[in-house]
């Protein structure tokens, strides 16, 4: 019996997604690695604060549809800026540092 091909790449970092996806940018790979991070930033401050998706919804100022999105660790149609101000509404607190 002939085996079956396997039709997926497991990736385990940004670094191998990037590679997976053809993403030859270090930028590019760079900035998708930036807004995993975030990602999962994000879904963290929410489960650390106690407070409900109306609650961030509110104090946030982004539609519940992507607050819950992020809840649930999506990436998809969230930009950037969302994460943060989610991070923030929830009581987060995000720093930058510059590594060369």
């Amino acid at each position: 019996m002939k085996a079956k091909k396997k039709n997926y790449v497991a990736a385990h970092s940004a670094a191998e997604i990037a590679a997976a996806l053809g993403i030859d940018s270090p930028a590019d790979a760079a900035l998708m690695e930036y807004k995993a991070r975030l990602s999962t930033m994000a879904a963290k401050a929410i489960a650390d604060s106690d407070m409900t998706v109306g609650e961030i919804v509110k104090r946030s100022g982004i539609a519940r549809s992507k607050v819950s999105a992020i809840k649930n660790g999506a990436l998809v149609g969230i930009s950037s800026d969302l994460f943060l101000k989610v991070i923030v509404a929830s009581g987060g607190r995000v720093t930058f540092k510059l590594t060369a």
